[in-house]
């Protein structure tokens, strides 16, 4: 793994460079998944849906799902994308 050093702006926004973008399939106007472990901010392409699926397959432990996982993955995104 190689690790690049980029700057912070004075918006303390974060510029990926277009070689890491491309390489992980970041598309610009698109959506990038962010998580922090222990002092590690780590940036990944969105998630699929086949991704999600797999996801959530074992949340439901009986009976049938009473709502797609797709469409619950629509309302996910557009919760997250409130509360920004």
């Amino acid at each position: 793994m190689s690790v690049e050093e980029v700057d912070v702006d004075d918006k303390e926004r974060v510029l990926i460079p277009k070689e890491v973008r491309d390489k992980v399939g970041l598309k610009t106007g698109g959506k990038a998944r962010m998580k922090v472990e222990d002092k590690r901010i780590i940036v990944m392409p969105p998630i699929s849906p086949e991704e999600f699926i797999d996801e959530m397959e074992g949340c439901i432990k009986e009976g049938t799902p009473k709502i797609n996982p797709l469409k619950l993955k629509e309302i996910w995104g557009n919760v997250r994308e409130k509360s920004s």
